[in-house]
């Protein structure tokens, strides 16, 4: 009986080990990107966060089934990127069909303002396999011409 607890204690000791492993192992291969959408000061709930290739543009009538919506504090978390350069859009889906329609839906993305218009001017997000980048923010959204 004493045999049978100390082999039990000694499995359960071995896979608890492993199972830490693993999850190290499995952490260090997913690819994260996480951040939070704002406009005006303000977090954005429900908003599509998407990936595009990098010199791609989002469309009139692109699909956002693909995208992650942001929570109610505007926070959002993609997982198992694949590795590759990307801009990082948000939209705001104002008659929420799914699909971004310029005349009602506002954007914006991941970048930098620009000095004289204020502007954002989207920058390439490069990512490799097994990255966690964290505080990709995007923190005006527009609504186009």
């Amino acid at each position: 009986m004493r045999n049978t607890m100390i082999f039990a204690l000694a499995l359960t000791l071995v896979l608890a080990i492993a199972m830490i492993g693993c999850g190290k192992v499995i952490e260090e291969l997913t690819t994260t990107i996480s951040g939070k959408v704002t406009n005006d000061g303000q977090p954005v709930s429900g908003a599509y966060v998407i990936l595009l290739d990098s010199g791609d543009s989002v469309s009139s009538g692109i699909s956002l089934s693909n995208g992650m919506i942001t929570n109610s504090s505007g926070d959002y978390t993609m997982v198992e990127v694949g590795a590759g350069d990307y801009y990082v859009a948000a939209i705001d889906d104002a008659n929420g069909n799914i699909i971004f329609d310029p005349d009602t839906d506002k954007l914006g993305y991941y970048g930098d303002p620009d000095t004289l218009t204020g502007l954002t001017i989207p920058r390439t997000l490069h990512i490799d396999d097994g990255d966690n980048i964290k505080n990709i923010d995007i923190t005006q959204l527009y609504q186009l011409p």
